[in-house]
């Protein structure tokens, strides 16, 4: 069965934001039509994000007099070969939010607990908990930013390979299964030695998956 969703465009997220909030304002708003106006508002800052990638790039393309796009002339092939694209996303305030929440809710769940005398250790700050939030889901989990970063570090640019890959990484029985394949399937595959950050923040996901 697929889960594709039907496109929306962007004025009808808008517009389905807009009924929500006034839902929201009168009180009216049920939890699936607020769990709804997540997805809508996630789906529709992740299309800014790419309309503001796009925006950037054009912004930057060199032109003419005439406001005629320009090619940059061709490096030579070696130079080309030594030339590597940062493609680290910026800080993604989306992302960062979705795992600030997790980790309040788990600090309010400790709040809640005895408290524990003699045993000497300090309770991990929020800030511990954040980094080291347990990931139900990875898709859920990669925001668009990283996604891209992901895709073009790790999988060869390929982007069906990217969904495959997670979807697998996503449905092992345990962290084991998971490193043998991130190992073989995905650093064992690429054209050219992994980007190391983006590996190491990869292969965090995958561990907190299954934490």
């Amino acid at each position: 069965m697929s889960n594709d969703k039907p496109f929306r465009k962007i004025n009808e997220l808008v517009t389905a934001l807009s009924a929500a909030s006034k839902e929201l304002g009168d009180g009216s708003l049920e939890l699936d039509g607020l769990e709804t106006a997540c997805a809508d508002a996630r789906e529709l800052y992740e299309r800014l994000v790419v309309l503001r990638h796009k925006a950037r790039e054009s912004a930057s393309a060199p032109t003419n007099s005439s406001g005629t796009l320009l090619r940059e002339p061709e490096a030579p092939a070696q130079e080309q070969a030594s030339v590597r694209l940062d493609t680290r996303p910026a800080a993604d305030p989306a992302s960062r939010q979705t795992s600030l929440i997790d980790a309040i809710a788990s600090t309010e769940r400790e709040e809640t607990k005895p408290e524990r005398k003699g045993s000497g250790r300090e309770a991990p700050s929020l800030a511990e908990k954040l980094e080291k939030a347990a990931v139900d889901d990875l898709n859920k989990a990669i925001s668009l930013s990283h996604k891209f970063w992901f895709v073009a570090e790790l999988f060869n640019g390929d982007r069906a390979a990217y969904d495959k890959g997670v979807e697998r990484l996503n449905n092992f029985k345990g962290l084991d299964e998971a490193r043998d394949f991130l190992e073989k399937e995905v650093v064992g595959k690429l054209k050219v030695p992994a980007d190391p950050e983006a590996l190491a923040t990869f292969t965090d996901l995958v561990q907190r998956r299954y934490a």
